[in-house]
């Protein structure tokens, strides 16, 4: 049984403890260090995973690192030696797309599955996707589609002036919804706008195609699939894939882009490697990782009642999300039936693109009611068409669909009961809810945070485990 210490510092740095086969904690960088996509890794952040297992560096038998795009055929992983604060300590350095496969197989409910990995680096063919195939507790590298959608995906968004490719590539999914594809005509557009719009649109086409395509040429030897890998971020390629790809039960870690890379290394020593049991994670296991606070319960319904009268609301509790998306504890929260109430977030608080839509939060017992798709969506990773989009314009996109989060009691309870007083206020199961921070920032981690956010903020209202704040 051992103590393993995950670490990714490439962008999107973490740190993550496995302990017997178990992932117990686990933290972005930039959550610790506040510099966005920070890929260095400092004391305080491997302090924070060891005070939060309580344990000390001694306690550590090996560090895993997933890094590396190595050669993956014949050379799965390389041992070495790996300093931290002056103590060297055994090492197994795991191949990039290796530790994506590993990060979802390893934490998904199933005992086999094919794993696929793609993401947008901009090396060799070869370094850019990886499909793999689990099987109890191994896990291995079968072949390289050889594909560059991902890397194109990020190209395209530096070209339109979205940003950079690692930090804005989710941007060219929003936009491509207001967009028409076309057969890359592209010096016969004038209206720079709709040219950008155009170009998401064909290259957000390209990338679910080929996705799909990868997918459904897979051998017929399991239902089950799993995706990693920063592309797989894309919620509108996730949900085709769902819906027209021949398999039937899927697998999103929460922290699919490099973060969870960390975690993959770690899970592949420990269960491939060392032989150790797997175990089986509830949802709140993978996308609540972080520190541990105290909670008091709020007042839900007075709470409510001030989201139905229009107030922004900033909602921090407990431990915070492992993953790019906010998923209830690190939240901006609002009325979703307000045509308005996006704008606002956008342009005043969020202070970001006028065309980035907001996720909804619905009960899980409620989602297929309002949005139409098979499958929960816990992690907040696929879209789905909105089923009376009229009631919850705030929160459905131009093109009358929504990247949905499906929230149970078991899972989070504040967060449900929260948006349960809001239903039985208003009727509607939803709220809007986005990430609490501000633009190009990473999101909050701690309440000296929070509170220093709402001071410079224009938000109405912050709960902070359960106490109000203004």
């Amino acid at each position: 049984m051992a103590n393993i210490l995950g670490l990714h510092f490439g962008h999107d740095g973490s740190v993550c403890l496995v302990k017997d086969g178990r992932l117990e904690c686990s933290i972005a960088t930039e959550r610790i260090t506040r510099i966005k996509k920070d890929h260095a890794f400092t004391d305080d952040v491997i302090d924070y995973v060891l005070n939060e297992s309580n344990l000390t560096l001694d306690d550590i038998d090996c560090v895993a690192l997933g890094d590396f795009n190595q050669q993956i055929f014949g050379n799965e992983y390389i041992t070495d030696t790996f300093g931290i604060k002056g103590k060297k300590i055994k090492s197994y350095i795991i191949d990039h797309h290796l530790a994506h496969c590993a990060s979802v197989y390893y934490t998904s409910p199933f005992k086999d599955a094919y794993c696929f990995s793609m993401d947008c680096s901009m090396g060799k063919v070869e370094a850019n996707s990886l499909v793999a195939y689990g099987k109890g507790n191994k896990i291995f590298a079968e072949y390289c589609p050889q594909r560059m959608e991902g890397v194109l995906y990020g190209q395209v968004t530096e070209r339109l002036g979205l940003g950079p490719a690692l930090h804005k590539a989710g941007t060219t999914m929003g936009l491509a919804s207001y967009g028409k594809p076309f057969e890359f005509d592209w010096e016969s557009y004038s209206d720079e706008i709709k040219h950008k719009m155009d170009v998401a649109a064909t290259v957000q086409q390209i990338l679910e195609k080929v996705s799909l395509e990868v997918v459904d040429n897979l051998e017929d030897k399991t239902e089950n699939l799993c995706l990693s890998g920063g592309s797989f971020l894309n919620c509108n390629a996730n949900s085709k894939i769902v819906k027209q790809s021949k398999f039937k039960n899927f697998h999103i870690y929460p922290a699919c882009g490099d973060d969870g890379t960390s975690v993959g290394a770690a899970l592949y020593v420990a269960h491939h490697i060392l032989g150790e049991s797997r175990h089986d994670y509830k949802q709140k296991d993978l996308c609540y990782t972080g520190k541990e606070y105290d909670i008091d319960t709020p007042d839900y319904d007075q709470i409510a009642q001030e989201l139905s009268n229009g107030k922004i609301i900033g909602w921090f509790q407990g431990r915070s999300e492992y993953g790019p998306r906010a998923l209830g504890n690190r939240s901006i929260l609002a009325d979703p039936r307000n045509p308005h109430t996006r704008d606002i977030i956008n342009h005043v608080v969020k202070k970001r693109e006028w065309f980035r839509p907001f996720a909804p939060v619905v009960l899980e017992e409620y989602y297929q009611d309002w949005f139409d798709f098979p499958i929960p969506s816990p992690y907040m990773l696929y879209t789905a068409q909105v089923k009376q989009p009229e009631k919850i314009p705030a929160v459905t996109h131009v093109d009358g669909s929504a990247r949905f989060q499906t929230i149970n009691e078991e899972t989070n309870p504040h967060y449900y009961n929260l948006v349960k007083a809001f239903y039985k206020l208003t009727g509607v199961p939803v709220l809007l809810n986005t990430s609490l921070n501000g633009n190009g920032e990473p999101m909050l981690e701690t309440p000296e945070e929070a509170i220093n956010f709402f001071k410079n903020s224009h938000l109405d209202m912050m709960f902070i485990n359960g106490k109000k704040y203004g």
